[in-house]
């Protein structure tokens, strides 16, 4: 596998996941496409639906370089590469509301039980289909119970996009897919310099469970034919291996119990490294200074810097249209890929993973067309809820060796 070490870092603002990309404006004129084409929203699932995974290109392929490029993928990121990655683009520290932080969203404290080690930020290179522009990106994932203990699950989109139409309309930010992807468990940014470029590897201060590549990758059906948000099924299953540490990761970190097909409207978890403000409905600058332009009340204003893990909790429902859990939330861009836990046990950090997180909701677009843009920004989060193509997706991972 050949690596591309010659970018540079800093020269791409970090957007904290693929789902950052999406401009108002282009939203806009894909969804006027859509709706001239009869849209995909309106388009209905097949009776009997394809539930086979699909895997993507391998990340380091299987053969005699494998160690080497192993090594190679995990060197990429060092102090200065993470920075840029995995950092907000604002320049600010996170602060909490004026009434404090709340169950909208409040950092998780460091090292508190299960969740604090399976937990944590993913870093990819993702390559733009019609540029061949690199940059980087962040977002999270955890790590769940699997027959190789090597398996990882996040959202599609950290893997790969493709908005219909993007072409034809001249946005050419619309098709991504990644090409460098580690995983960094229990990931603490406190001690991450901003700005910096050092080009040493992080310490068990950020890392304290290492850095660890990601191999071998599979996304939902769904995902690799409507990579857009208009269908769902946005989740991917990760297969990771550490350079210097033979161990499968579930022996290093533990893992988390994940189930399929289970009840929704449950009183759910969900865990995420927020960073990106640019979409946070909670940023003062998204209210214009009053609450009027949003409806985010001005006492519970808030920022992230994706420097730590938040946890949002509350009862969740399910979304009246797609395969979504639906829960009033307060995080930002970069918590993508974050498990959604039920029976959530917060003394020992132990639940069971039925969703990631996808994407924002607004209900007061109601369900219609006009509800796709509801993604971009919202007071509320949409994780895909696991279910049989989700089960193909984790099978397909837990069955497979490097």
């Amino acid at each position: 596998m050949r690596h591309d070490h010659d970018h540079d870092p800093t020269a791409a603002a970090p957007r904290g996941g693929l789902m950052n990309r999406f401009t108002a404006r282009a939203a806009a004129a894909v969804l006027g496409a859509l709706g001239l084409t009869a849209g995909l929203l309106g388009a209905a699932a097949p009776a009997q639906a394809d539930t086979s995974a699909v895997e993507l290109p391998p990340l380091v392929a299987a053969g005699p370089n494998y160690q080497q490029d192993l090594q190679a993928e995990v060197n990429y990121w060092t102090l200065a590469t993470m920075a840029a990655a995995g950092l907000n683009d604002d320049g600010t520290d996170a602060f909490a509301a004026q009434t404090g932080w709340d169950n909208l969203s409040a950092p998780w404290p460091g090292g508190q039980g299960l969740v604090s080690r399976t937990a944590g930020k993913l870093f990819m290179r993702v390559k733009d289909l019609d540029s061949g522009a690199v940059t980087s990106d962040a977002c999270s994932a955890d790590v769940v119970t699997s027959a190789n203990q090597s398996v990882v699950l996040t959202a599609g989109h950290c893997l790969a996009v493709n908005v219909p139409f993007a072409g034809a309309l001249g946005v050419h930010d619309l098709h991504y897919i990644a090409t460098n992807v580690v995983f960094v468990p229990g990931y603490n940014g406190a001690d991450l310099p901003r700005g910096t470029t050092s080009t040493a590897l992080p310490g068990k201060d950020i890392a304290p469970y290492g850095v660890w590549g990601v191999t071998r990758s599979w996304i939902t059906n769904t995902w690799s034919n409507s990579a857009d948000w208009a269908l769902g099924r946005d989740m991917a299953a990760l297969l990771v291996a550490n350079p210097t540490d033979p161990r499968p990761i579930a022996e290093v970190t533990g893992a988390q119990q994940v189930a399929f097909n289970q009840p929704q409207n449950q009183y759910d978890y969900m865990f995420g490294y927020p960073q990106t403000n640019e979409r946070n409905w909670y940023w003062p600058n998204n209210n214009n200074g009053t609450a009027a332009s949003n409806g985010a009340p001005q006492a519970l204003w808030r920022g992230f810097d994706g420097r730590s893990m938040m946890v949002t909790q509350g009862q969740s429902h399910a979304d009246p249209v797609l395969p979504f859990d639906v829960l009033d939330s307060a995080q930002a861009p970069g918590c993508s890929g974050g498990p959604w836990l039920q029976n959530f046990d917060p003394a020992t950090g132990a639940g069971v993973q039925t969703a990631v997180n996808s994407r924002y909701n607004d209900p007061n677009r109601g369900i219609s067309l006009l509800a796709w843009l509801g993604w971009l920004q919202g007071p509320q989060m949409e994780a895909t809820h696991f279910g049989d193509e989700e089960l193909a997706v984790y099978q397909a991972a837990q069955s497979a060796s490097r």
